[in-house]
């Protein structure tokens, strides 16, 4: 077996030369790859627990309009820190509000804890078990949940708490500190009713947050619905860090297991690449990568949250309109209904007026039939009455007439047969006097008794009549009053 000449020998090695530096260059790229997905699952994660858009963990940006809207000062508590706040009035369909706003942050602009307070606020338990489904949706955990201890007289209150915060119940002697309107300056504290003196004196539990990244949002409502609200993202392990952090924070972005892994990864390129000049370009990369990020991170973040306020909003101007719409509906539904009522109503009084019309047309009509027959019968009965004086008066004067001449008889008999007769005449003459007499009297006395018992005759007919009068108006009262068939065409 012949050996291989210089030429095939320079070109294996330069074969495998260049199959070194595209394996390592391959590799390079990888590592870089890997560090930048990693930085970047770590921006994320730092976004996680965030207030109106700011996030523990990111930077913030000095020159930013809402920035300048905090007024800042050195923190009095944590040194090296600098402590914001800003308070502003605003409304909802509710009512008015005033929200507070505060943060901390390092010199660099590294936000450790940023804070939301609200009062009044405007909520219920159904409302607060929403909002904190919402929350655990967001942040992608289950929350912790303490309730207040119920109290006659003060509101209900609820904590909701996510992440690696802890709450540990404040000393008795801070607590009388804060009774006595004082800051026992034991760092960040939380009540249920977001009024630490009244809390204090009620005998209100009051904790102090410690541990590490979280979110904690904590509301009070009364039998009205109005109390207080807090939101509020923190890292507390990171306060006690030293006063000019920047060089660390960078290093510490990435846990101690990365900056390992990074090392080792550096140190294999080395040894890859010995007789190659060291390429800058990879780092510079590494470096900016995450700031560069973390900001855009920071204004997604932003406009996530945003957009999710303004859809909160317009989801509460649907219901409202959803509502108002139904309300319009059932009032349109109420008011046809009440015209149908009132028309129903308005056709059975007609109907009503139109049978009573009827009803006392055939009363009018009785009565006056009554009262044409009561004629007749009171012709009938002076046809009689008239008849009977006349008999009577017939009767009379001719009971009178013979007993005149039976008197005559009687006298004529009794006289002597000689004596002149004169006085026949003169008896006769008095007896026709006396007729004269008697007969108005018979007249007078048969004319009365004929009026009694014509008048008698006349009340008793009039009380029939009466008496049939009222018989037909109680029948008319007491008939029910039929349904009206409707009117067909």
């Amino acid at each position: 077996m012949s050996d291989q000449s210089p030429t095939t020998h320079r070109f294996n090695v330069g074969n495998d030369r260049r199959r070194l530096r595209i394996e390592a260059a391959t590799m390079k790229a990888g590592i870089v790859v890997l560090a930048y997905i990693v930085l970047y699952g770590n921006a994320i994660a730092a976004t996680e627990y965030a207030v109106d858009g700011l996030a523990v963990g990111t930077r913030l940006n000095f020159a930013s309009a809402s920035y300048r809207e905090y007024k800042c000062s050195p923190s009095e508590q944590f040194g090296g820190l600098t402590w914001c706040q800003k308070t502003r009035t605003d409304k909802d369909r509710r009512g008015s509000y005033i929200a507070a706003y505060s943060l901390l942050h390092s010199r660099d602009g590294n936000i450790l804890y940023i804070n939301r307070s609200q009062e009044p606020a405007f909520s219920n338990p159904k409302e607060a078990e929403v909002n904190i489904e919402r929350y655990s949706r967001k942040v992608g955990e289950s929350p912790r949940i303490m309730k207040m201890p119920h109290r006659s007289g003060l509101p209900d209150g609820l904590i909701a708490v996510w992440g690696k915060i802890t709450l540990e119940p404040l000393d008795q002697e801070s607590i009388k500190i804060l009774a006595g309107g004082k800051n026992p300056k034991k760092g960040l504290l939380i009540d249920y009713i977001r009024n630490f003196a009244r809390s204090a004196k009620e005998g209100l539990p009051i904790y102090r947050i410690d541990g590490g990244p979280g979110f904690i949002w904590a509301t009070s409502f009364d039998q009205k619905g109005r109390g207080a609200l807090r939101l509020a993202a923190v890292e507390v392990s990171r306060f006690s860090q030293p006063p000019d952090p920047a060089p660390v924070v960078v290093q510490t972005a990435a846990p101690t297991h990365e900056e390992q892994w990074q090392s080792e990864s550096n140190q294999t390129i080395e040894k890859l690449q010995a007789d190659q000049p060291p390429d800058p370009a990879p780092v510079v990369v590494q470096i900016a990568a995450p700031t560069h990020e973390e900001q855009r991170q920071s204004e997604l973040n932003q406009t996530i949250e945003k957009l999710q306020a303004d859809l909160a909003i317009s989801i509460n101007k649907i219901a409202e309109l959803e509502k108002a719409k139904s309300d319009a509906e059932r009032a349109v539904e109420e008011a046809e209904q009440a015209r149908l009522n009132a028309e129903n109503a308005k056709q059975e009084v007609e109907q009503t007026r139109i049978a009573e019309k009827m009803t006392s047309d055939a009363l009018v009509a009785q009565l006056r039939a009554d009262k044409a027959a009561a004629g007749a019968r009171t012709s009938r009965w002076e046809i009689a009455l008239y008849g009977s004086v006349g008999g009577l008066l017939f009767m009379l004067t001719t009971s009178t007439i013979g007993f005149f001449i039976k008197r005559r008889k009687e006298s004529v008999s009794k006289q002597p047969v000689g004596e002149p007769r004169t006085k026949p005449i003169e008896v006769s003459a008095q007896c026709q006097n006396s007729r004269a007499e008697l007969e108005p009297s018979a007249l007078s006395l048969g004319i009365a008794i004929s009026e009694v018992a014509f008048e008698q005759e006349l009340e008793e007919e009039v009380a029939t009549i009466n008496a049939a009068q009222d018989e037909a108006v109680r029948a008319v009262i007491s008939r029910p009053v039929a349904p009206c068939a409707p009117a067909t065409g």
